[in-house]
């Protein structure tokens, strides 16, 4: 029975770590800058946002589109994957709340807005 208990340990702790490798870097950095990075830091890392604005109680958001194209075949691609992350600041400008939603558009490869597309899965 313990050798049982171990290789279920081994084996859920190789499944937290491979999702952990294919976690998006900005994710990543986001989780780390979450109650601590200003605007102005989160500018300087991931660059000017694609929208801003301010939620209904009148914090500053912004929004970021990621997208990445889905090869297909050598002459054809399979459409194009765009992230979505919204990034929610306190009155002083210090990020407090974000969220990732991705999305995949089948065959369209330049898409207005990513939630256009079919919601997955966000990695």
């Amino acid at each position: 029975m313990t050798l049982l208990r171990q290789s279920a340990w081994i084996g859920v702790l190789l499944v937290v770590s491979g999702c952990a490798v294919f976690e998006a870097k900005e994710s990543r950095y986001l989780r780390s800058a979450q109650g601590q990075a200003t605007q102005a830091e989160i500018r300087q890392h991931m660059g000017p946002p694609w929208r801003m604005g301010s939620t209904p109680a009148g914090e500053p958001q912004w929004v970021y589109e990621v997208r990445e194209e889905d090869p297909g075949s050598r002459w054809t691609s399979n459409g194009l994957w765009c992230d979505e992350y919204v990034l929610t600041f306190d009155p002083q400008g210090v990020l407090r709340r974000w969220t990732h939603r991705s999305f995949f558009h089948g065959g369209e490869l330049m898409p207005d807005r990513c939630e256009s597309g079919v919601q997955k899965p966000a990695v």
